[in-house]
């Protein structure tokens, strides 16, 4: 309550000096200067000149990280690097579109950190929301030829002070896209919230095979969920329809041919065409972020999924 009485007071009056902030609210001149650097340290306030960060449209949550791919092509060894995750292909597409995007990501204080905040910066994205850890590597995933998947990443402590040092950047927003990693912790502070003034959430998640479906998934409002079989797709479709809630909107696909949708108002189905298809768990990111595009955009369901599985087929996103 009283920070909300200060940046009323800020707005109202940029130049107020803190002693008569202090003798407005009735309060000392310490505890003023105490709320200021609260608000600064939450990113609600971005200088000593109380610039204030307003409302995003978009709100990105998610781990950027470097992805090392090494395979066997005959007697040759092939090592391809990439710089991924959730942020680099929103701010790719959304950015691109002219949409108002904050990005809040953790990476490391180091080159392949550096990277990811300069490929973001070529997108004309800002990044003074991404935290830097001071003592950890950015994030490498190492996809082995035989399928096996290694990650050097970091522990969910860490994923808790991003959130718990931008929790007003990241409900302050329409919508909100989160990646799994994030997924529990922002339903945990959800909870906490005005149901009537929390964002859009949306998010995607990958199943191997049949499954419960992950705790809380269903809370969000539009949930793109890929699986790696297609019989998978008809396996979820009925579990979802046995649920009294489930998403606003929620969409399944392999990826390769099949892709069904749900909503309040409408479902259906949509047949990937093969200039569409698509890897369904590294496409995940570009299907999700192209579809809430057109749906920020104000087109319907359908006409946003076939945005998104272009932009998830595209080779500047899944490669």
């Amino acid at each position: 309550m009283r920070e909300r009485e200060i940046i009323e007071n800020l707005k109202k009056n940029p130049l107020i000096s803190q002693d008569q902030l202090a003798a407005g609210l009735g309060i000392s001149r310490s505890s003023v200067a105490v709320h200021i650097s609260n608000l600064m340290k939450k990113g609600v306030i971005l200088g000593k000149g109380y610039v204030f960060n307003e409302q995003a449209s978009i709100v990105v949550v998610g781990l950027s990280y470097l992805e090392i791919k090494a395979c066997q092509q005959g007697e040759q060894g092939v090592v391809n690097l990439e710089y991924r995750g959730l942020p680099v292909v929103a701010s790719e597409i959304l950015a691109g579109f002219g949409i108002n995007l904050k990005i809040i990501s953790l990476i490391g204080n180091d080159q392949p950190g550096d990277m990811i905040v300069n490929r973001l910066m070529e997108n004309k994205v800002e990044t003074v929301h991404i935290h830097r850890h001071p003592r950890k590597r950015t994030c490498r995933r190492i996809s082995l030829g035989d399928g096996e998947i290694i990650e050097e990443g970091f522990n969910p402590d860490d994923y808790k002070q991003v959130l718990n040092s931008r929790e007003w950047i990241i409900f302050n927003c329409e919508w909100l896209i989160v990646d799994p990693y994030f997924q529990r912790e922002v339903l945990a502070r959800l909870g906490k919230k005005d149901e009537e003034n929390t964002p859009h959430l949306c998010t995607s998640f990958f199943m191997l095979g049949p499954g419960e479906l992950p705790e809380g998934l269903l809370q969000y409002n539009t949930v793109v969920l890929g699986v790696a079989r297609s019989n998978d797709v008809d396996y979820y479709r009925k579990q979802l329809e046995d649920r009294t809630e489930t998403p606003d909107n929620i969409i399944i696909t392999d990826g390769r041919s099949r892709l069904i949708y749900r909503s309040r108002e409408t479902d259906g189905d949509y047949p990937l065409p093969p200039n569409q298809s698509f890897d369904s768990e590294e496409g995940l990111c570009g299907l999700l972020t192209g579809i809430i595009y057109g749906l920020v955009s104000g087109y319907p369901l359908r006409q946003a999924i076939r945005i998104g599985a272009g932009l998830a087929s595209s080779s500047d996103v899944t490669r």
